[in-house]
């Protein structure tokens, strides 16, 4: 990755203003965040003088899962309210906007994560300041609410109305701006057309990061791993009901490896696995830090499976893939933009155990084709590195606006005017 920094045509000092709904802690002098937004901060930190990164702030000792600790010099958190859940950030007007306001005020470009609260306020901002724009559409809400229930019906209405007005705030924003849109798979940028949306395949996996190895499922047990958040849309029922449908069980163990976040829903998993029979064959792992703690359960493991509900591109299909697991996914959201089936992975439909037991015995049983897919997703994950969403996103902010150049289009991205 280039670490020249941007100025603008004058010479003047760049910076960039980085609003993202994820949380930071700010502890014994040092700034953590998930590792979703930390990289992508460190990243663009290598390109601008200047990072503004606009998060909700605590000033405790940061959670598991935002462990990350920011390494460049050269960012500078600006802090809005901690808020809970993008409804609750609905109590925080003025402090959310006050935030909003001092980093557009300060930033030459715009940098959007995901779903912010007060978008429209954000864009209108940005639209004063004459700020170049480019927001990182990461996921699908709609999609999620709808997959099912998470906090109860009431609660989860008022949620679906509110990623609907998030939607349609943000493609009125970008319009107004002439902004990009960077969307995690095909799916996303549909839903985000616009002249300059970009689908692609986000990552936090550096390239020097890689490990290579030519087979698995050699040792006398199978393990199968899921990295993920325990939480109802990423469907782990079923892969409990595929591990109990296996031919190979007697040699299989399974580990499940991420938070709880809803504990119905793991006591629901729990009664899944114990009527299954199979509550001594699964491991649950909690949360595991970002980096070598996570690389090795992965080189540990031998198979991946990802039987989720709604996606965007999950980063962990990338990292397995870049640890040399062969990985079994559905085909939800954006996974079929990240991975191929029977190229550089097998794919099923969502909420079919039987599916999902078939391909995992077939990987178990058929070495030529587990090597295939081991070598394969290797070489598609390389194409999906940090370094080169970097470039796709430095591309969009070096974008004139208001009807100005094309976008660039680095490799590994696509233009989604239509789409």
């Amino acid at each position: 990755m280039s670490t020249v920094q941007k100025r603008d045509s004058k010479g003047t000092e760049r910076s960039v203003g980085f609003i993202t709904p994820v949380r930071a802690y700010i502890h014994g002098g040092r700034v953590y965040t998930h590792v979703a937004s930390g990289r992508i901060a460190n990243g663009l930190a290598q390109h601008y003088d200047k990072v503004y990164l606009c998060a909700r702030v605590s000033h405790t000792p940061p959670e598991s899962s935002t462990d990350l600790p920011l390494e460049a010099s050269n960012i500078e958190v600006i802090e809005q309210p901690f808020w809970a859940t993008s409804l609750a950030a609905l109590k925080y007007p003025i402090g959310i906007t006050k935030a909003y306001l001092s980093t557009c005020r300060r930033s030459s470009d715009l940098f959007i994560r995901g779903m912010c609260p007060y978008v429209a306020f954000v864009y209108l901002l940005a639209l004063f300041f004459r700020l170049r724009t480019c927001h990182w559409i990461v996921g699908d809400p709609i999609a999620v609410l709808r997959a099912g229930e998470r906090r109860g019906g009431v609660i989860d209405a008022l949620s679906l109305v509110y990623a609907w007005h998030d939607r349609i705030a943000t493609r009125l924003g970008r319009w107004l701006t002439q902004g990009s849109f960077i969307c995690n798979g095909d799916a996303l940028a549909h839903a985000y057309r616009s002249p300059h949306t970009f689908s692609t395949v986000s990552s936090t996996m550096r390239a020097d990061e890689f490990y290579y190895r030519e087979d698995t499922c050699s040792r006398a047990r199978v393990r199968i791993l899921f990295v993920g958040y325990i939480r109802p849309e990423k469907g782990l029922e079923y892969l409990l009901k595929a591990f109990a449908l296996l031919k190979a069980r007697d040699r299989c163990e399974l580990q499940l490896v991420g938070p709880d976040q809803f504990p119905e829903y793991r006591k629901q998993l729990d009664d899944v696995a114990a009527g299954c029979g199979i509550t001594d064959l699964i491991s649950w792992e909690g949360y595991v830090s970002y980096g070598q703690p996570i690389f090795e359960r992965m080189r540990s493991a031998d198979i991946f499976v990802l039987p989720t509900l709604s996606e965007g591109t999950p980063h962990v299909l990338v990292e397995a893939r870049a640890n040399g697991l062969p990985c079994i996914s559905t085909t939800v959201g954006g996974v079929p933009s990240t991975v191929t089936n029977e190229v550089d992975a097998l794919l099923v439909p969502p909420r079919d155990p039987t599916a999902l037991a078939e391909a995992i015995d077939r990987i178990i049983s058929d070495g030529q084709l587990r090597r295939q897919l081991i070598r394969n997703g290797l070489i598609g994950a390389r194409t999906q590195t940090i370094e080169q969403f970097m470039q796709l996103v430095v591309a969009q902010l070096d974008r004139e606006g208001n009807g100005g150049a094309s976008p660039v289009r680095p490799e590994g991205s696509m233009a989604c005017d239509d789409c």
